[in-house]
């Protein structure tokens, strides 16, 4: 039987764990958005990646996610823990703009950039990720900012979240952009180059052991 003073040093032990964990998330984000987080791309599919993520993120919450994916989706070249964590960040930012429960949509399909017909794109083949939410909408004022580094509207954010997400996918050589309606949801898409490679990386071929 535990003592009122073994509950008191278990609330404080996991409160340590608790700013351990939020230290090392903000640390590895700092990490990801300086110069020194190149990231280490491995050829793969990326929708596996998605939809393991986004799974991951939403276990236990009252949001239902959709997922849709090409049948002839190509490779892509692309490093899993910075991709993962680009999905977790908007799909996290996703429910937390719907507290009441709803839904997420999740598209992940072929998409070709013409010659000029992007900024900041080179023309070609692309795999575009869509994940739209029905949440409460990003206001207009301050739709130009979300991408700053440091800027959050959340009282425990780091304004982190999204800047990495930006940085991650130029990165990798894409581009990411939302669209938002107050009152209906936000909608973030993705273009990432398909893969020259026609197989996957040997490492990501082998199935994970399991300990």
């Amino acid at each position: 039987i535990k003592s009122d003073s073994d509950t008191i040093v278990s609330g404080y032990i996991d409160k340590a764990f608790t700013v351990f964990e939020r230290a090392r998330d903000l640390t590895q984000q700092l990490l990801t958005f300086s110069k020194g987080g190149s990231p280490v791309k491995k050829t793969a599919d990326i929708a596996t990646l998605v939809k393991k993520s986004a799974s991951f993120a939403l276990s236990g919450s009252n949001v239902l996610c959709n997922i849709s994916v090409d049948d002839d989706l190509p490779l892509c070249d692309f490093d899993e823990n910075q991709m993962g964590q680009v999905i977790d960040n908007i799909v996290i930012n996703a429910m937390q703009s719907m507290p009441g429960g709803g839904s997420i949509n999740i598209s992940v399909k072929n998409h070709t950039v013409k010659d000029h017909g992007n900024p900041v794109l080179k023309g070609g083949k692309y795999i575009g990720i869509s994940i739209s939410d029905t949440g409460t909408g990003i206001p207009p004022a301050i739709m130009p900012r979300i991408f700053d580094p440091f800027f959050t509207t959340k009282q425990d954010g780091s304004g982190l979240g999204l800047a990495t997400c930006y940085s991650i996918i130029s990165k990798h050589g894409g581009h990411i952009e939302a669209q938002s309606v107050q009152g209906k949801g936000t909608t973030f898409n993705i273009l990432l180059p398909v893969s020259q490679n026609k197989s996957l990386t040997e490492t990501i071929q082998k199935s994970p052991k399991h300990t």
